[in-house]
């Protein structure tokens, strides 16, 4: 008899969320020791899976860069490092003593 197929992994959502109830449960204290080890594998299982979709996502994200010599898209990895602090930066409060934006509505 042929083994049943496992079953897809949850998607992100999905596993984030019953992620947060399983966190709950172990956390309220009421779960059997039994129980609470059940839970525990389980999250630790969806915790795996979550990562392993998130390596996949960001595998996927690519940046288009210009083209290559034969006039093919030169797709490089997403530097999410660079994008984040490039949003620190963009709203970064004004230093004491700078003068407001021009339109900032503010009257002196």
């Amino acid at each position: 008899m042929p083994e049943p197929a496992e079953p897809d992994p949850p998607r992100l959502e999905e596993a984030l969320a019953e992620l947060d109830g399983i966190l709950r449960e172990l956390e309220d204290g009421t779960t059997t020791l039994e129980d609470a080890l059940t839970r525990y594998e389980r999250g630790v299982a969806l915790l795996r899976a979550c990562h392993g979709q998130l390596r996949a996502a960001e595998q996927r994200v690519k940046v288009l860069a210009g083209f290559t010599g034969d006039g093919a898209p030169d797709l490089k990895p997403f530097d999410h490092v660079a994008a984040i602090e490039t949003a620190k930066a963009a709203v970064r409060k004004p230093t004491v003593g700078s003068a407001p934006p021009a339109d900032s509505g503010i009257r002196e």
